[in-house]
């Protein structure tokens, strides 16, 4: 699953956190400088209607009210007028009449609007015009008395002045200090971005990676992280933290490490104890055999040295090295008449024999252990031949526990090759002889290939500790 950095995440929520930002203060600043604007225009357009009622006002008194068309032709051209329109109240037109001049408008179509007593504006803003319509209330106060010249009460409306403003500069000048504005906006958000990336570099990313570091390093040395070269609390801590986990690790992995050992030293007793308590057991049948001397450490070593050349792997080596000396234990259980015979045996007797495999099966059999439990297939099977024709069973080829083939084949090189009650050694050229007619029959082929291949050297082993085992006895 792929992880975003802490720049990436922090990048990702600063942009959010200025987007918000920068709409609402957008959003903030349109509203403001709409008002703003608005409250410009309108100022604007109430500065113009002051003017126009002074002028307006100096022309009556200067009786060249004739004379007014070019004074407002210039107001609407010094203040970017599209047009401007003098409206006639009522109490007016019925003291002078109406006059629909250039700039004079009816009353009788903008009534309602003059009435209003207060300064309406329409704001057009695709269009860039704001069209304004400004009553005129008479008055008594100041140099400009409306009521000496006007037939009116105070505070009636005289009339209005109409004035389409053109906008559109004011509107390009504040977007284009509104872009200003956008813009550093944005130049200080990236400004800001940067101070916390480079923040987030020193103080959190480059920190925690040399945590990280200096943590695998103190693991692996069994030093402590320098935790006095992190300034911030948080960072500090988890230093700190490091080196107490990385010291309760080191300590639990060393009394681990003396437990295992204390185990293995125990395992290996325990297999030591196993090994010489069934080459024991295979020394009872031994002594039961009368003079067959060492036959089950002869057997156990043979069966290790052909097994590795067999292609067993170093477990089951060892494991047919530890189980083979009790192939005959069932012979405790064999009379002396028969088990010691100096003679032929007869059919009778022969079948007596042949019960030495179950009774070895039975006592071995009822063990789960994965050592005795090869030691009753071997016990019971080694006597199987690869053609069929062997006991108790009639097991043939791969039936046969592989165990019990390497056995079957090792138990009769060594009687063979040594000195039996019944008989005398072969001659090494009669073993190899017998053991070559019997591959295929008695003994898988790839087992007497084996041996005949290496015949030298075993039958070299077989004397060797037959000679250390009459010495002995």
């Amino acid at each position: 699953m792929n992880k975003k950095s802490i720049k990436k995440l922090t990048l990702l929520r600063l942009l959010k956190i200025f987007f918000i930002a920068i709409a609402s203060i957008m959003l903030s600043m349109m509203i403001g400088y709409r008002e703003f604007f608005k409250f410009t225009i309108e100022n604007k357009a109430m500065e113009i209607s002051t003017v126009v009622k002074a002028g307006l006002t100096s022309h009556m008194k200067a009786h060249i009210m004739d004379k007014r068309d070019y004074f407002l032709e210039e107001i609407k051209t010094i203040n970017n007028i599209k047009a401007l329109y003098i409206i006639r109240g009522k109490a007016v037109e019925e003291q002078y009449g109406s006059s629909l001049k250039k700039n004079e408008k009816s009353y009788k179509n903008l009534e309602n609007k003059i009435n209003l007593k207060e300064a309406s504006f329409y704001w057009n803003d695709r269009a860039g015009i704001v069209k304004a319509i400004i009553p005129y209330k008479a008055s008594s106060e100041g140099e400009l008395n409306c009521l000496a010249c006007h037939n009116v009460q105070d505070g009636e409306t005289l009339g209005a002045l109409e004035i389409d403003m053109d906008i559109k500069s004011y509107q390009q000048l504040t977007l284009h200090y509104g872009y200003i504005f956008i813009f550093l906006l944005i130049f200080f958000a990236f400004i800001i971005i940067l101070i916390i990336f480079n923040f987030i570099e020193k103080h959190i990313t480059k920190p925690l990676s040399n945590i990280l570091k200096n943590g695998e390093e103190s693991y692996q040395y069994h030093n402590e992280i320098n935790i006095e070269m992190y300034e911030s609390q948080e960072l500090y801590s988890l230093a700190q933290n490091f080196n107490n986990f990385n010291h309760d690790v080191i300590e639990k992995e060393l009394a681990l490490k003396k437990k295992n050992a204390e185990l293995k030293h125990l395992n290996e007793e325990i297999e030591l104890t196993l090994g010489e308590t069934i080459m024991a057991m295979g020394k009872i049948e031994e002594i039961r055999s009368g003079d067959v001397k060492d036959h089950t450490l002869r057997v156990s070593k043979l069966s290790k040295l052909i097994g590795k050349e067999y292609g067993l792997n170093d477990e089951d080596v060892a494991l047919i090295g530890l189980t083979s000396p009790l192939h005959d234990i069932g012979k405790i259980g064999i009379p002396d008449r028969v088990l010691l015979k100096p003679a032929k045996l007869t059919s009778s007797e022969f079948e007596i024999m042949k019960t030495h495999t179950t009774m070895g099966y039975q006592i071995l059999r009822h063990s789960k252990r994965v050592v005795l439990k090869n030691a009753a297939d071997i016990a019971y099977s080694h006597h199987e031949k690869y053609d069929g024709s062997g006991y108790p069973q009639g097991l043939k080829e791969d039936e046969i526990p592989l165990f019990a083939r390497i056995v079957a084949i090792v138990d009769v090189l060594d009687a063979l090759l040594c000195k039996r009650v019944y008989k005398e050694a072969w001659s090494d050229q009669d073993v190899r002889k017998f053991i070559e007619e019997q591959k295929g029959k008695h003994f898988e082929p790839k087992l007497v290939d084996i041996v005949l291949e290496n015949f030298e050297e075993y039958a070299t082993l077989v004397r060797k500790l037959s000679q250390v085992g009459n010495q002995n006895s």
